[in-house]
């Protein structure tokens, strides 16, 4: 019988999906209803799956499935969500997740993702895959139009340097950085310096064992 932990913090969503799972035979070990819980109780219990929500209190589902499967990578992780922007998609991919369904989807089609999942598949539709892609590709093209300057400056700012300590490292002003900054935003499509850095990370473009650029 598949085990399976739910990380889900709404309530009717989460009763109403271990219902159906147990009408359909799927043991439900443990319920979680936020990132850290569902850590630690997938390392304590140790299901079969998870099946996490991306959006939890305390720890993004994201970045839930990235510990999980670091430390039992044993452990598969499905997905079920309401978004499925490319995005999203990538950077689950990117944590190890096994599978992404959509909320909207029928029931029988998590009851389907699950299967697969524990027969040591995938579940992750073509459509998605495709659209991922397109995403990917076209996030390197924007990378690859940053300037050299401007990978220096994210790449300091990934291992954590204030503006003021970049400016000091680089011998130039605060205000420039900001000005760097300003400019890596607009071409990656991003509003945060914790967005840059992570779309810069998963592209290989900064690493940051070494605080500079790939």
């Amino acid at each position: 019988m598949v085990k399976v932990l739910l990380a889900e913090d709404h309530n009717m969503v989460r009763q109403g999906t271990r219902l159906y799972l147990e009408s359909r035979g799927i043991e439900v070990i443990g319920e979680a209803t936020q990132g850290r819980e569902a850590v630690e109780m997938a390392r304590r219990l140790q299901p079969d799956i998870v099946v996490m929500d991306i959006h939890l209190p305390q720890l993004t589902g994201v970045e839930a499935t990235r510990r999980i499967r670091h430390v039992s990578p044993e452990i598969r992780v499905l997905v079920l969500t309401a978004y499925d922007e490319p995005a999203y998609v990538h950077a689950l991919l990117d944590a190890g997740a096994d599978g992404f369904i959509l909320k909207t989807a029928e029931l029988s089609a998590l009851y389907d993702a699950l299967i697969e999942v524990a027969g040591g598949r995938q579940a992750f539709d073509e459509a998605t895959l495709s659209r991922v892609e397109h995403h990917i590709q076209g996030m390197t093209a924007q990378i690859e139009g940053l300037t050299e300057r401007e990978l220096e400056v994210l790449a300091h700012a990934a291992s954590g340097k204030t503006n003021k300590e970049i400016g000091g490292v680089l011998y130039i002003s605060d205000r420039t950085v900001q000005g760097h900054l300003k400019n890596i935003y607009e071409k990656l499509g991003v509003a945060t310096r914790t967005e840059a850095v992570t779309v810069a990370l998963q592209h290989g473009f900064i690493r940051l064992d070494s605080g500079g650029s790939g």
